[in-house]
């Protein structure tokens, strides 16, 4: 297993107005999907709320050098806590939120708690996101909810992090280098898998560095504007590595 679910069962609890009730909910999905019709998205997005579930971990999955909470798909402001204790904030900043809770979990029965609050100007756990590398952030949905499905991502000898591309243009064509950054967590004989337009290179991993790279050849590549978007000019970037994926679009032009 290199993941484990947390779409649900969620409890949801009211902070706000403690007469509505509780209820549980699976994700993705709003919390309206829950409640009593008579709230409003308005009159929900106003309250404050709080999410509980809990999950299970044996011997094997504590095994792993790290254990990432992965979240996503949340456009308001949330703090997230692991047995109790204050991890990461929901900030709005980023589309992915990952997280390695190892230090936070033991063997047996965990709880994740995410609690919708009203922002604070200071953000305490703000700076936990300086160094990742994160794509185009834009809302995923007017309601509040979360709107991908949570799960843990048990890392057994490599961290995936960004991916970086350069491209290099020359009549007729292009080169489009991809840098996959990565962190070494076990040493081990490990390989990422890159595909890009119907071609796939398996790149070995060297545990001494932070990051490597394969280089495509595009011989005509599709045509895109930037200044007026198609999404059918874009081309998917497909990444894994020891049991984590990534995938990026990107569009190419040449940028002189």
């Amino acid at each position: 297993m290199t993941q484990l679910s947390l779409a649900g069962l969620w409890q949801v609890s009211p902070l706000t107005d403690l007469s509505i009730p509780q209820d549980d909910i699976t994700f993705p999905a709003p919390l309206s999907s829950v409640l009593p019709k008579e709230l409003s998205e308005d009159v929900i997005a106003q309250q404050e709320w709080h999410l509980m579930h809990d999950f299970e971990l044996d011997d094997v999955l504590m095994l792993h050098p790290a254990i990432d909470l992965v979240l996503s798909g949340i456009d308001y402001h949330a703090e997230v806590r692991i047995n109790g204790v204050a991890v990461f904030d929901c900030d709005g900043s980023q589309a992915t939120y990952r997280k390695n809770i190892k230090p936070y979990v033991s063997r047996g029965g965990n709880r994740v708690e995410i609690l919708f609050l009203e922002e604070e100007e200071d953000d305490l756990l703000g700076e936990e996101w300086d160094e990742e590398l994160t794509s185009t952030r834009e809302p995923f949905d007017s309601r509040i909810g979360i709107w991908r499905e949570p799960y843990l991502q048990f890392i057994p000898h490599v961290r995936l992090g960004g991916i970086q591309t350069e491209q290099i243009w020359h009549h007729g064509g292009c080169e489009l280098l991809v840098t996959l950054e990565f962190e070494t967590l076990k040493p081990d004989l490990v390989s990422a898998s890159v595909k890009f337009d119907g071609m796939t290179y398996y790149v070995p991993i060297d545990v001494r560095a932070k990051q490597a790279s394969v280089l495509f050849q595009v011989d005509a590549p599709k045509p895109y504007d930037p200044h007026h978007p198609d999404e059918g000019a874009l081309y998917q970037i497909d990444v894994e590595l020891d049991g984590q994926s990534s995938s990026v679009k990107i569009g190419l032009y040449d940028h002189e």
